[in-house]
């Protein structure tokens, strides 16, 4: 069955407990703005009593061609809700028309103890540029200014950020992504705060599509660093490294190597975002999948070489950074319950985030399998040592 609604940015997460308040970027930079012009914003709760703070980058998939942003729009493509009849519960992505004065979050954004971040100053980013916070240019009718709004909303906060002492800079999705490009940038512009990052789901994989119907996540990372004007996300670092190939300054698999800030990047075997697209050829996220044997096969491999790639950067990842990966049909958790709620070999990502530069190195689910011990928030080897324990 293929799931119709969105995942992606949302201000009315099932079981909400935190409601943070709209902020203006407009008198900051006119030119952050969503696709069609409107003024882009962002969402924040402070805590006076806490120096640190949590940025983050929301998801909900991108667009990178003229025939593919028509369809995010007209809502043929993900996430397969039409722009003209969108409300603030089921909003258009290509806009902030649809931004609610306060935005109810839970995950990472709890209120509860269960998230380690609950007592500190908060800071959500919707996301409305798709270009995955990494655009500044003008393409067809829509702008595509993610890299000025992220820029924006940095500049607006400088001075109480300065004040502070840690700044966690992080997101989901297509918000992980946008995280990963910036946060080395982060780091420079803050040298005096403890900078670390958050990246859930930005690991993309460069691996040829099994679909027909699919011509690979590579074209789409070229068509956005050309379309909307993408590097000035290109590092220095990343573009001597691939002068040639500036479309891998976008990609997980290349870029993640060559960041120099700590991080937890969270990156499921079984990514579901990557699987729909490159097995099925399916624009979004497939809900409990069908596979044929091949298709399988396929599935597996892509696992396999998922835990191979995070073998080789946890080699040369920074100093303290930690990985997390569960053998789990699933992307983007940290924006709900899961956050908490879901094991990898005992721990959560919010168990691993609490203790981040000190968290193991890399907690890489024990079992192999597809999406094997994951229908009760657990995995395998956390099943074992319970029932041994017993």
């Amino acid at each position: 069955m293929l799931i119709s609604t969105a995942h992606g940015w949302s201000c009315n997460d099932a079981a909400a407990t935190r409601f943070l308040q709209r902020e203006s970027l407009t008198e900051v930079d006119p030119l952050a703005v969503c696709n069609d012009g409107t003024g882009a914003a962002f969402y924040m709760q402070e805590n006076a009593s806490s120096n640190d703070w949590l940025v983050y980058l929301a998801g909900g998939g991108w667009c990178y061609d003229l025939e593919s942003c028509e369809g995010r729009f007209n809502g043929s493509l993900f996430p397969h809700q039409a722009c003209s009849s969108s409300t603030q519960s089921k909003p258009c992505f290509m806009s902030s028309k649809d931004y609610p004065p306060a935005c109810g979050k839970t995950g990472i954004f709890d209120v509860h103890e269960q998230s380690p971040l609950h007592a500190w100053n908060l800071v959500y980013v919707p996301y409305c540029t798709s270009d995955a916070f990494m655009g500044d240019g003008t393409f067809g009718s829509w702008q595509f200014r993610g890299a000025r709004v992220v820029r924006a909303v940095l500049k607006k906060l400088k001075g109480r950020l300065e004040s502070g002492k840690r700044i966690l800079f992080g997101g989901g999705s297509a918000g992980g992504r946008g995280a990963m490009v910036f946060l080395d940038e982060v780091s420079h512009a803050f040298p005096q705060l403890h900078v670390q990052g958050f990246l859930d789901s930005p690991f993309y994989l460069d691996v040829a599509s099994f679909s027909s119907k699919f011509d690979g996540f590579q074209q789409q990372h070229l068509n956005v660093l050309k379309n909307f004007n993408a590097t000035s996300v290109v590092s220095d670092r990343c573009g001597q490294r691939f002068p040639d190939q500036q479309w891998k300054c976008l990609f997980g698999q290349h870029r993640m190597p060559l960041l120099r800030t700590q991080y937890l990047m969270a990156a499921a075997q079984y990514d579901s975002w990557q699987l729909s697209h490159l097995v099925h050829g399916y624009d979004g996220l497939e809900n409990r999948p069908t596979y044929t044997a091949a298709e399988k096969q396929y599935a597996e491999d892509f696992a396999q070489k998922t835990r191979k790639e995070l073998n080789r950067l946890k080699r040369v990842q920074p100093a303290g950074s930690s990985l997390y990966s569960s053998a789990c049909y699933e992307h983007h958790i940290s924006e709900s319950s899961s956050f908490w709620a879901k094991k990898v070999n005992g721990l959560s990502q919010a168990d691993v985030l609490s203790n981040l530069g000190s968290a193991p190195a890399a907690t890489i689910a024990g079992c192999t399998n597809y999406n094997c011990g994951c229908s009760n928030g657990t995995d395998l080897a956390a099943l074992l040592e319970k029932v041994f324990l017993l």
